[in-house]
């Protein structure tokens, strides 16, 4: 029999020969409180009332998003170790899952003036490639130098969320005016990521979200602007604009229906097209 700290450190491993080092890095975060709880324990010894009590109470103060993320970890973790037989049976075959939030609107124009009025260069620099490319933060924490193709025209990465779905490279097109927040962001420098933080380090999706946060906060707007937000205003306008086929290549979704969340309708867009139909 073995501890949930040992399956839960096998896990890890296999995720960081497997998966992609933000996913590890997900999977690290969330199972964390799991470990601080129940390291020692066996995991076989683990019940259905020890588990719910657990994510009852380490889950107050955090949003519902959150929440399902830490189920959603731990689940994975247990399918993980019945697959290679590390347990007997499932110790939870059901846990009842917080709805995540929704994201069902994009910034306002007021808003991303005063995130930007706010944030560093280096901040305003990736903020506004997130906004102008529609990519990931994930991806552009992560994009390197070297990653410029084709006389910097596109961002390649081999290792991306759907590199073990799809087997191709992820393409993020650099027009002009990215192109432009690139060179600046990159200066004279010939290696090292992309885009830096304000200390001259690599960002990590944690800390950019975290600066957006308090960015957000400081500038008393509503906590239900992220930063992942950026992807959705991309995505929105460019179905707007060149149709959702488009839209879901410049996200690079292998599903329409998956562009679909993107693209938020504009009520008042809407009533001034009403007015064209007939």
């Amino acid at each position: 029999m073995a501890t949930v700290d040992e399956i839960a450190a096998r896990y890890l491993l296999w995720c960081e020969d497997h998966r992609e080092q933000t996913t590890t890095r997900f999977y690290r975060c969330r199972l964390k409180p799991l470990i601080s709880a129940f390291g020692p324990r066996e995991f076989d010894e683990l019940t259905q009332i020890d588990l719910e009590e657990h994510f009852t109470v380490s889950g107050k103060g955090l949003s519902g998003s959150t929440r399902r993320s830490n189920i959603v970890a731990f689940l994975r973790l247990q399918s993980w170790a019945l697959e290679r037989k590390l347990i007997a049976a499932a110790v939870a075959e059901k846990l009842e899952k917080p709805r995540a939030g929704r994201r069902d609107r994009i910034p306002t124009r007021e808003e991303t003036i005063a995130i930007r009025r706010s944030g560093s260069m280096a901040f305003r620099a990736i903020y506004q490639a997130l906004r102008r490319s529609g990519a990931r933060p994930c991806e552009l924490c992560t994009a390197q130098i070297s990653d410029l193709k084709e006389d910097r025209t596109v961002i390649e990465l081999e290792k991306h969320k759907t590199a073990h779905s799809t087997g191709k490279p992820r393409r993020i097109q650099v027009g002009k005016k990215l192109r432009r927040i690139i060179e600046r962001a990159i200066g004279e420098r010939t290696e090292g990521p992309i885009f830096l933080s304000p200390r001259g380090r690599p960002w990590t999706v944690g800390n950019l979200s975290s600066t957006f946060r308090h960015l957000r906060n400081k500038a008393g707007l509503s906590k239900d602007l992220v930063l992942y937000m950026t992807r959705h205003e991309f995505g929105t306008k460019a179905t707007e604009q060149f149709g959702i086929h488009a839209a879901s290549k410049f996200l690079g979704h292998t599903q329409i229906t998956t562009t679909q969340r993107y693209a938020h309708e504009n009520e008042e867009r809407l009533r001034g097209l009403q007015d064209d139909v007939l």
